[in-house]
């Protein structure tokens, strides 16, 4: 019986990140999005952010006309890229409509 292994799809898009970083200074920064199955959204930044931060992303590329709109996520650091840059993990925040 012959196994084949599936790589995980991955997938990068171009975005707008914005928020507060550490020192609480608003930043609007360019850098790409990277999803893939098995860790999910990460980023990296030249920013860096408190534990938890909330920070908005914005499709640089969007098929809709006009500007995309924003979408918040809370950042989880998750270690250094080799140019220094901060890599996080993006968990969506989640609105209580009542």
């Amino acid at each position: 019986m012959l196994s084949t292994a599936q790589s995980p799809t991955s997938s990068s898009y171009p975005i707008e990140a914005s928020g507060w970083d550490s020192t609480q200074s608003f930043f609007v920064e360019r850098s790409e999005l990277e999803w893939n199955e098995e860790t999910g959204k990460c980023l990296a930044l030249t920013h860096s952010l408190r534990p938890g931060a909330m920070i908005f992303l914005r499709l640089l590329q969007s098929a809709a006309p006009g500007r995309s709109l924003p979408v918040a996520y809370h950042t989880q650091f998750i270690g250094v890229t080799a140019n220094g840059q901060q890599r996080f993990r993006l968990k969506p925040i989640h609105l209580n409509r009542d």
